[in-house]
């Protein structure tokens, strides 16, 4: 397939494009009250999301009037072939900006009469489509750019031909980790048939070899492992509730807050008590306070979340308010909930262990989460632009897969998981336009 690169203008440099632009903020900071009032699947949200969509079409023809009617060679790159037209037919669009810009959802792009996602497929990144110089590129790259090359004796250049070449038979499978994040009882069953799904769409693949496996832990993974684990893995999927933000209950997990809780405030009672003869509590110090001060110091110290505590003995954790015993503790915000815990994407590419792909099936992941996960590593993200519900989020993610086990590039298998949750779930059914990428848009799975 062909990527055309449209590069955004910086801001102020053009005022008619900034104008649609700030249109088009202004109405999507409505959706999620639409979808309140009207229901998560309402067609009235893709009512709004081709309102947005056309702001966008008029920002990127007024910037460029040709944006979308590029020649038949205006390309700027050529991705390898997969052996399936459907696939190497298609021509992408790669939205390219570092501004504000960058959180947009481009995949509603509508030009007045349909959306630009129905034929082309969309993703934005800070950096063009085409890969660095060899010195700086990862392996998937180099891997991708050596595709582009290969034949076999009959002079085949898809891939059935030669993913011998390009995968010996000596070099094991890339890795996908799966995450299930923190939920009540309800949602980790259908988080569970995510996972099954997944597994199905790999292992049934037109190329007679699978081009990943999926390793589900057999227990909850912890942040820490999850830290220093994820080296090993080519990709990430993390699992979690897509209609709302993860939260933390009395009944479902707190039992990471009190373990924390334990761990800071039994020695240092035990050692007060030594010391100074009294059972706990020093005179002058509200113990609540300090026993929040010792919690927090200890999320800061290991890089977990931005924790402080306010003067009434309320932590604030990632802009949430945490109240001691109220039995309704919310996660910090924009990062993924665990069982034992909250993990920040700065924490995984710390050390180099962020994987190249990471696809994120939670709560508003890709406005929320994209572009920190790919500034701290990650090539390619995938998540919901929108809350919605389990099931289409399930299915979505079984069509990605099946297309990714195909040999598809993210960005096209994204495309075409879309056209397929349309087909089952109506066009005017917002799934189909409820997922976006950020960064390369040509990752593939035998590239990994």
């Amino acid at each position: 397939m062909r990527w055309i690169d449209i590069i955004l203008p910086e801001t102020k440099t053009n005022q008619e494009f900034d104008k649609f632009m700030a249109e088009a903020l202004y109405l999507s900071s409505d959706l999620l009250v639409l979808q309140e009032q009207h229901g998560l699947d309402s067609p009235k949200v893709v009512d709004k999301m081709a309102e947005v969509g056309r702001r966008l079409f008029q920002a990127l023809t007024s910037h460029d009037a040709q944006a979308f009617t590029p020649a038949e060679n205006a390309a700027t790159i050529q991705t390898p072939q997969v052996g399936i037209p459907e696939h190497d037919e298609l021509v992408g669009y790669h939205i390219v900006t570092d501004s504000e810009y960058a959180a947009i959802p481009w995949t509603w792009l509508h030009n007045g009469l349909e959306f630009v996602m129905e034929k082309h497929p969309i993703c934005t990144a800070t950096t063009a489509s085409t890969v660095p110089e060899a010195t700086s590129q990862r392996p998937w790259m180099s891997r991708w750019v050596r595709a582009d090359f290969l034949v076999d004796e009959a002079g085949d250049s898809d891939l059935y031909n030669t993913l011998d070449q390009l995968r010996p038979e000596n070099l094991a499978a890339p890795e996908i980790l799966f995450v299930p994040g923190h939920t009540d009882e309800k949602i980790k069953r259908l988080i569970q048939r995510e996972a099954e799904a997944i597994q199905g769409a790999l292992r049934h693949n037109q190329l007679g070899q699978n081009l990943a496996n999926l390793d589900l832990p057999e227990k909850s993974i912890t942040p820490s492992e999850l830290k220093t684990q994820s080296i090993n893995y080519q990709a990430i999927h993390f699992a979690g509730p897509t209609s709302q933000p993860a939260a933390v209950s009395d009944t479902e997990g707190q039992f990471w807050m009190n373990r924390l809780i334990d761990e800071v405030n039994a020695p240092a009672d035990l050692e007060l008590e030594e010391a100074m003869g009294v059972e706990g509590e020093v005179i002058g110090v509200d113990p609540i306070t300090s026993l929040l001060d010792s919690v927090c110091d200890k999320y800061d110290t290991e890089g977990l979340t931005d924790s402080r505590v306010g003067s009434a003995g309320i932590a604030k954790m990632g802009g949430q308010s945490i109240a001691p015993g109220n039995g309704s503790t919310q996660p910090p915000a924009h990062t993924w909930l665990l069982d034992d815990g909250p993990v920040e994407p700065e924490s995984l590419g710390a050390n180099g262990g962020m994987p190249p792909l990471v696809f994120s099936n939670s709560y508003r992941a890709l406005p929320q989460l994209g572009m920190r996960f790919t500034t701290a590593g990650a090539s390619t993200f995938v998540g919901p632009i929108i809350p919605l519900f389990s099931r289409p989020a399930r299915i979505f993610a079984s069509y990605l897969y099946s297309n990714l086990a195909d040999g598809w590039c993210t960005g096209a298998a994204v495309w075409n998981a879309s056209q397929h949750i349309r087909q089952e779930l109506g066009s005017q059914h917002p799934a189909w336009l409820s997922y976006g990428l950020r960064g390369y848009g040509t990752l593939a799975l035998q590239y990994l």
